[in-house]
């Protein structure tokens, strides 16, 4: 019975070590990747033109970037746990009837209507606007940027990952809903 508590003990010794190894390695390519970037951009003005051009005049896609991140290096604290369960809806998106008011689709739903992510991504924005109420923007892996605005109890938050189907909010009688890819808008009836 001792032997194998001291047992235990070393291997929780062990796997600590290993997660503070992991840390400190995963932190040390972000530092170096950051300082290369730095360099790259100081050393002419041209590749500070460049890089203004990629980010503030083209769509830089944050869930791309995630989904790379998440992939080569995976979570950046491997000792966290998430023990936060996501609601998820099966339910197809039911309307009643659907009009373009602007850049957007305006649907008529049921009231209490749960909305669900069309897509899985990132959370790119979220904020309260005079005309549509909740808005929350989400960007996915391919770039397709999809407004879901007039939310109620808005279960996300900005830069979360969510899934496909995953519930983000909750609408009463109508739901404003815009598609946008590289600055282009695109029809409803592709994602829904």
């Amino acid at each position: 019975m001792k032997k194998k508590k001291i047992k235990n003990d070393i291997e929780n010794k062990y796997s600590f070590k290993n997660y503070l190894f992991s840390f400190f390695i995963k932190s040390l390519i972000v530092v170096i990747f950051f300082l290369l970037a730095s360099i790259y951009i100081n050393i002419s003005s041209d590749n500070k033109k460049k890089l203004k051009n990629i980010v503030y005049k083209n769509n830089l896609s944050f869930a791309r970037i995630y989904g790379m991140y998440q992939k080569y290096l995976g979570e950046l604290i491997p000792f966290k746990t998430n023990n936060e369960t996501k609601k998820v809806s099966s339910e197809s998106f039911k309307y009643n009837s659907v009009e373009k008011e602007g850049n957007f689709y305006l649907f008529k739903v049921d009231t209490g209507e749960n909305i669900s992510a069309f897509k899985s991504g990132i959370v790119i924005e979220k904020k309260k606007d005079k005309t549509y109420g909740n808005i929350v923007k989400i960007q996915d892996k391919q770039g397709v940027i999809i407004t879901y605005g007039n939310l109620a109890n808005v279960s996300v938050f900005l830069y979360d990952y969510v899934s496909k189907d995953e519930i983000i909010g909750v609408c009463e009688e109508k739901v404003y809903l815009m598609f946008q890819k590289n600055g282009k808008y695109l029809k409803y009836d592709e994602f829904i």
